[in-house]
């Protein structure tokens, strides 16, 4: 599938408007694009330097089959400088080296371009030494800036760029894809309340870990919810053996919340967004259990264990008083 074919895909109206941008030579020197993982940002940012490097162009827009286009897409163009976080973080090292090259004129063209992923990931370091570049742009150059987060990026840095929204996927339109490409019903249920990524979700359906932690999940929703005393000891047994690290922690209370916001869909009557939709029959029981303040009730709790994770107190500790809270 061509990237336009793909942007058709994911956001038609933005490239509606940046053809009419590019073909009237009107792109500004530094754009934000924030929008969550899986709506189209890393390809429209390559869709746009394919069309400022092209050497077919038809007015202005990348014909995607020249060797330049190619290149852009293949993230082999020398003009094309792209950025991504080392470790956990974009290193101040790492904005200077782009400061560099965008003191350089481009190697096969007066162009060059920019892209930067996961910009709110910057030290404070890099932050303000990309802030004093884009105070001060250099040459015939664009830079384009990804991120998830723009509520931790310097306001200073937001003020300098032209911000672009990428609308989310509608969870109809990524679960028909998903089905498309071979997923079942049950299988997409699951994976589109996890992620807005066709890509991600595919990857996660195939990873194994990922299955056998739904498997666990449920079960420990299955103990928890008809008050077996396992539930505790389970934490030991089984759920910290398989949720190892701090990723996998925040998977498991996404998989367990999801369990119980399934159970507060039922009270509310729209079943049509369950995300454990194969286990409707042993939701539907549950429900007659729990009435619907006692679910809201569990899902506050599930997001207290969240922000305590996220304030690096024990898991094992979390989970388990998550357990006695749940229970009651």
């Amino acid at each position: 599938m061509k990237i336009e074919e793909k942007l058709i895909w994911l956001q038609p109206l933005l490239l509606k408007q940046f053809k009419k941008t590019v073909q009237q030579k009107q792109l500004a020197h530094a754009y934000l694009f924030e929008g969550v993982s899986g709506t189209g940002k890393k390809e429209m940012s390559l869709w746009l330097a394919a069309s400022l490097l092209c050497k077919e162009s038809s007015g202005n827009l990348p014909c995607e089959n020249c060797q330049n286009c190619r290149r852009v897409f293949e993230h082999q163009h020398p003009d094309v400088i792209e950025i991504v976080p080392e470790g956990l973080s974009i290193k101040v090292e790492q904005v200077r080296n782009l400061k560099a090259e965008f003191s350089k004129s481009g190697v096969e063209s007066q162009q060059k371009i920019f892209i930067v992923e996961d910009v709110e990931k910057m030290t404070p370091g890099a932050a303000n030494s990309l802030l004093k570049f884009l105070e001060e742009p250099e040459g015939s150059a664009v830079a384009f800036l990804l991120t998830t987060a723009k509520n931790r990026i310097l306001p200073t840095i937001l003020s300098r760029c032209q911000l672009v929204h990428f609308q989310s996927l509608t969870k109809k339109k990524l679960m028909a894809e998903l089905e498309t490409r071979g997923l079942s019903v049950n299988q997409a249920s699951l994976l589109v309340q996890l992620t807005n990524s066709v890509e991600e979700a595919i990857e996660l359906n195939g990873d194994e870990w990922f299955q056998e932690a739904k498997t666990i999940i449920w079960k420990w929703f299955t103990l928890i919810t008809n008050k077996d005393n396992q539930s505790f000891v389970y934490v030991q047994t089984t759920i910290m053996p398989h949720f190892k690290d701090r990723d996998a922690h925040r998977r498991l209370v996404d998989l367990i919340l999801l369990a119980y916001r399934d159970i507060l869909m039922l009270h509310y009557g729209t079943v049509d967004v369950l995300a454990y939709a194969r286990y409707q029959k042993e939701l539907d029981h549950i429900k007659t259990e729990y009435s619907s303040k006692a679910v809201v009730q569990a899902i506050e709790a599930v997001l207290l264990s969240r922000k305590k994770l996220e304030s690096n107190v024990n898991a094992q500790g979390v989970f388990e008083q998550l357990v006695l809270q749940l229970m009651k």
